[in-house]
């Protein structure tokens, strides 16, 4: 049995007792056949903001870096631990692009999978449209953006994403912008 996308084969040692005893018990748990420690692969959280320039464009990523180098990407990344889904995409974008967001409008919530070095993590990306001051100011800051780029919504092609819950996201604010923004 192969739980979430192979990391029942990546994780064996128990993180209680150290025995190479972790087995699959489910679909979303492996379980220690030594000293009985249950351990839960939930999704992890993300975010990814739509960010929309003073002409209108939207703010598009092109990644730098794997998975999906040279795809499309939104702002955006995972919760850390005690963060609000609101404050991770705001420090996000701080960190991405160097843009302070001033308003949020929560789009929706969509699973994905983002595979790392081989192990296919699970989660739950949450998509924002966000109003930023100066949107046209958004520069790369990170090795994991190879360019900015501020696309119309005549120019968006979905299929240019990495992620499909990205994708979706941005999907949702050009189907939606009218009633959001």
């Amino acid at each position: 049995m192969e739980i979430d996308g192979g990391l029942g084969t990546v994780f064996k040692y128990c993180p209680k007792c150290g025995a190479a005893a972790l087995r699959p018990a489910g679909q979303k748990l492996l379980r220690c056949s030594a000293c009985g420690f249950e351990l839960y692969l939930n999704p992890a959280a993300a975010v990814a903001g739509v960010i929309v320039d003073e002409q209108g464009r939207m703010v598009v990523l092109v990644r730098g870096q794997e998975p999906g180098k040279g795809k499309w990407d939104l702002p955006g990344g995972f919760v850390d631990p005690g963060e609000t889904a609101e404050d991770a995409l705001r420090r996000e974008v701080r960190e991405e692009i160097g843009l302070g967001v001033t308003a949020l409008c929560y789009l929706g919530s969509w699973p994905n999978v983002y595979e790392y070095m081989g192990v296919r993590y699970r989660t739950l990306d949450m998509g924002f449209a966000c109003e930023a001051k100066e949107a046209s100011l958004a520069r790369p800051r990170e090795a994991e953006i190879a360019e900015v780029q501020f696309l119309g919504p005549n120019e968006i092609d979905l299929g240019r994403f990495a992620f499909r819950s990205v994708a979706t996201i941005a999907g949702r604010y050009l189907e939606q912008r009218h009633r959001i923004v």
